[in-house]
């Protein structure tokens, strides 16, 4: 019996070992990667109350620049670590925690004690491989026994993905991803939280500076020390005042010149007095002056619409779509627009100064959650807030045969045509609606995160939208998505041309 049942072991063993490995990356990464990370970072001894951040390595060090697939794949391992109790993401990573009243600026989670860190390469016999590995930055050692491969053979969209490069955002400030020389909020910002944490820290004496700033109109970054003032404030972290008499120190922001249009901008609070106990304090981050771009950097899209270069592959429903055609009604009476709205949402404003409306429509085939995005002609890709007009994007659930109907911006009776669509496009020179229609809960939640990062629009006035190389890059990972969860996802799309 005994060598009978060292047979049965021995047999398993060999079974085991010859299992094929899960080939299918998409497949490795949720069914084995996902769950094996989490449950790594809440129940392995080392990872308790400790920071962790996700990154793309490269030669074994952190990136700020990676390929595309790896920065979507370390996306994906991010979205998990927020939505898992016990998890504590890094600030840059997972934002902040804002409270009410004095000192609401969140310094707990600045100090990241981990990477865990994901690369993707090619290997010598034309498959490619996938690691993830848990680096301690105390020690500078890999965490033993924290690790997860793969190797296969990637998809054509993985492939492409894989060829392109884009910088990670995690690194904002830093010489490779510098903030642009007009995105002075979001530096003052990043700025603010700095100097806030290290003003918060000083124990000596309270920080008094002046209210007195003005800058100069058009002058961004002299606008950046006056916001960032206004959030040290607001933070607790010092006192604005307009009495000369209390003032004790100076905020004071210079730029540096690195290299062509990239500067260095320090921001300091200095003590008026060099005797006084406080200390000197600085905050830094890398700034790129409007309409200049880094060396290699690609140049905004010109190309003339239709080229191959001025379109984005992503994977189509077609006549097993959730949805038919798209249309869209143009009428007079407000209630056609709004009727599927709860009566206790606002409606929406797109048409709130005019009479008529306009409401696109499709056919349902099937049940699905819808987004809906407009391309804006010379204007850009922005998502549209539906009925509620909510900041955070709001899905639009369909039954199969009932007819979907969204309201969106007015659209001039009688003066315009309208065609279906078939591609995406970096500059389509007419309006374009885009409807996308996902049957998957899951996958529903990673499309709305990736549409969060478009532009909101909620009323009848143009917005802004995402263009050129920044549109490019975000159709780029929206493809990804797409190619993905092909089979949970179709989308519709309808040209409006003016005929006036």
């Amino acid at each position: 019996m005994i060598r009978i049942a060292a047979v049965v072991v021995s047999l398993t063993l060999l079974a085991a070992q010859a299992a094929p490995a899960e080939r299918n990356l998409d497949r490795w990464f949720d069914r084995e990667l996902l769950p094996f990370v989490t449950s790594q970072l809440v129940e392995h001894p080392r990872f308790k109350g400790e920071s962790v951040m996700f990154v793309v390595l490269e030669d074994n060090v952190p990136a700020s620049v990676g390929n595309e697939l790896a920065l979507s794949l370390r996306d994906r391992l991010l979205d998990a670590a927020l939505n898992t109790p016990g998890v504590a993401v890094g600030r840059r990573q997972g934002g902040t925690t804002a409270k009410p009243g004095a000192q609401s600026v969140d310094c707990t989670r600045d100090d990241v004690h981990y990477y865990i860190g994901i690369s993707v390469s090619r290997r010598i016999d034309g498959l490619y491989g996938v690691n993830v590995r848990a680096l301690d930055l105390e020690d500078s050692n890999w965490v033993s026994g924290f690790g997860k491969a793969w190797q296969g053979a990637l998809t054509t969209v993985q492939q492409r993905a894989m060829q392109r490069t884009r910088a990670d955002q995690t690194f904002r400030g830093a010489r490779e991803v510098p903030f642009s020389g007009d995105e002075s909020d979001l530096l003052a910002a990043h700025l603010a939280h700095e100097l806030s944490c290290a003003l918060l820290r000083e124990t000596r004496g309270r920080y008094v500076v002046s209210a007195k700033r003005t800058s100069e109109p058009g002058d961004n970054l002299a606008a950046a020390v006056e916001l960032v003032g206004n959030n040290l404030a607001a933070h607790d972290a010092l006192e604005l005042t307009g009495d000369e008499q209390k003032i004790n120190a100076t905020l004071s922001g210079k730029a540096h010149p690195i290299d062509g249009a990239l500067y260095q901008y320090w921001l300091t609070v200095t003590p008026t007095d060099p005797g006084d106990e406080l200390s000197t304090l600085s905050a830094s981050a890398y700034v790129l002056l409007p309409g200049h771009r880094l060396a290699g950097e690609p140049s905004p899209t010109t190309s003339v619409a239709g080229a191959p270069h001025d379109t984005v592959a992503i994977p189509h429903g077609g006549g097993d779509a959730p949805l038919g055609p798209l249309r869209i009604l143009k009428s007079q009476d407000h209630r056609i627009c709004d009727r599927g709205a709860e009566a206790s949402i606002r409606p929406t404003t797109y048409g709130e100064t005019q009479r008529q409306c306009s409401v696109l429509i499709a056919d349902t085939r099937a049940d699905a959650i819808v987004f809906v995005l407009e391309h804006q002609a010379s204007h850009g890709l922005v998502r549209l807030g539906g009925a509620a007009c909510r900041e955070r994007t709001a899905p639009h659930v369909v039954t199969r045969g009932q007819p979907m109907r969204y309201p969106v911006p007015f659209t001039t009776i009688g003066s315009s045509e309208m065609r279906e669509a078939r591609e995406w496009r970096i500059s389509p020179g007419v309006d374009t609606y885009y409807a996308l229609a996902v049957n998957d809960s899951r996958a529903a939640r990673e499309f709305a995160n990736h549409i969060d990062t478009l532009p909101l629009r909620c009323n009848g006035s143009i917005r802004r939208g995402l263009r050129n190389n920044a549109l490019h890059r975000w159709l780029e990972e929206f493809a990804v998505l797409a190619e993905r969860h092909a089979p949970h996802v179709g989308w519709r799309a309808i040209e409006i041309k003016d005929v006036l």
